[in-house]
């Protein structure tokens, strides 16, 4: 029986510490590392890694090793397959790094996926098996998110997870919007969004145990009548779980409503600005900033634990937007935000043109490290001080005065998920050069 050991890469800690990020526990039971496994053809033994939690065993008595790579964590990833190959192990490659990087991926591994693994990941495993592996394994078109084979959970242990163990469900892949610095329809193959059936989602949350469940979508609500299906779907099964959905379905009562009594403890809004003009500049027209303090009272009145994503440093930012961005969380108590620089990735029409404008700053090394940083020369500040002024903004808003005046005493389960993602944030704020906004997930 030929043996696959299957790794999720880890981080470097940063250009200068060249070890790998560990943490002690995930916060997340990942949908990954499972879900490759249960796409593994019958017949193999089969092996999860989680690099952030444990390195791996390089003399391990493998066939194949697995590699799924981002961008962040590209260079741990190749690393890790470099020291298996020197062994005469096989390497496969995959994940959203390899669908502008496949080429400089290649060049660490026996095989590269490119596009979405179903399908594929399953063949290049028996082409690996047969000796006829090919250098390149690309889809073109779209997976089916029908009929999806049920993850892997029983070869995850589960001591690398918090007590609580929220469950990641992959509930639809795809964004129906087109925003300026987003490259995620390229990543999923610019399909539009897609969903899974309603059917399908709840008998895998039934599978996994958990009354705590995140679901894995760039937008949750991506057609409403679906995900409205969804959420009635959901009330017998008395879950809490959390998501990410555009900011004007917080102006919708009556989907709010629903979504509250089918157990939404937690969404996290990509609001990105405070500023309509910043906002249309990133084509995110679908968002009014002079809607949002309706959105906050709405949330409130049904005590729904939220955050919002920022993005900092466009063209039509100055150093205004930093006290008045925190001058709004403050006046509103928002109870958790993260602060992003903007990133020219490539596959969106920002990299396109500051390409073309000669304003990319050491594109190699994008997004290939832990912490903030700026990829580009900002129109009205440099860069370091949009830096410098992203990292103040951290840590302003997770210190301590600043979480007590915002954060309700802890009395119900969404007020305990404010203060979990504050405590975590505030990690992250005060680590600023060696950890990402999601760095623990």
């Amino acid at each position: 029986m030929p043996k696959l050991l299957i790794i999720q890469a880890a981080t470097y800690r940063s250009r200068e510490d060249r070890r790998p990020l560990r943490i002690k526990k995930r916060k997340l039971v990942g949908a990954i590392l499972p879900y490759l496994a249960a796409l593994t053809p019958a017949g193999w033994d089969i092996q999860l890694l989680d690099d952030e939690i444990e390195e791996p065993d390089y003399n391990a008595a493998v066939d194949v090793v697995a590699i799924t790579v981002r961008m962040v964590t590209s260079l741990r990833a190749y690393e890790v397959a470099d020291r298996f190959r020197a062994k005469g192990i096989t390497v496969l490659m995959g994940g959203p790094h390899a669908t502008f990087y496949h080429e400089e991926m290649a060049q660490h591994a026996d095989a590269v996926c490119i596009g979405e693994g179903e399908e594929l990941f399953p063949r290049m495993l028996e082409d690996a098996a047969a000796g006829r592996l090919q250098p390149f394994y690309r889809r073109d078109t779209v997976a089916s998110l029908a009929g999806m084979p049920r993850p892997r959970w029983d070869l995850l242990n589960m001591k690398d997870y918090v007590w609580y163990r929220p469950f990641v469900i992959q509930h639809s892949r795809g964004c129906p919007y087109t925003c300026d610095f987003c490259a995620e329809r390229r990543l999923s193959g610019d399909y539009g969004h897609r969903d899974r059936p309603v059917e399908e989602i709840v008998d895998e949350i039934k599978a996994c145990g958990s009354k705590h469940i995140f679901f894995a979508a760039s937008q949750f609500v991506g057609h409403k009548g679906r995900t409205m299906a969804l959420l009635e779907a959901l009330v017998p099964l008395k879950i809490r779980w959390s998501a990410l959905f555009s900011p004007r379905f917080g102006l919708d009562p009556k989907f709010l409503d629903l979504a509250k009594k089918s157990g939404l403890l937690h969404v996290n809004m990509g609001i990105e600005s405070i500023a309509q003009d910043t906002l249309a500049t990133m084509r995110k027209g679908q968002n009014k900033s002079g809607s949002y303090d309706e959105m906050i009272r709405n949330l409130n009145e049904r005590n729904i634990s939220y955050s919002f994503n920022f993005v900092l440093g466009g063209d039509t930012d100055d150093d205004s937007v930093f006290p008045a961005t925190l001058d709004f969380l403050q006046k509103h108590k928002v109870p958790a935000a993260y602060f992003n620089v903007m990133v020219p990735l490539r596959g969106t029409p920002l990299y396109d043109r500051m390409k073309q404008e000669g304003r990319i700053l050491d594109e190699p090394n994008m997004e290939r490290w832990a912490g903030v940083h700026c990829h580009f020369t900002p129109a009205r500040m440099s860069g370091d001080d949009l830096i410098n002024r992203v990292k103040a903004m951290q840590k302003d808003f997770y210190s301590w005065p600043s979480m007590l005046r915002r954060l309700r005493f802890p009395r119900t389960q969404a007020d305990l998920a404010s203060w979990n993602v504050n405590l975590t944030q505030r990690r992250v704020a005060l680590n600023s050069d060696t950890m990402n906004e999601f760095s623990e997930y």
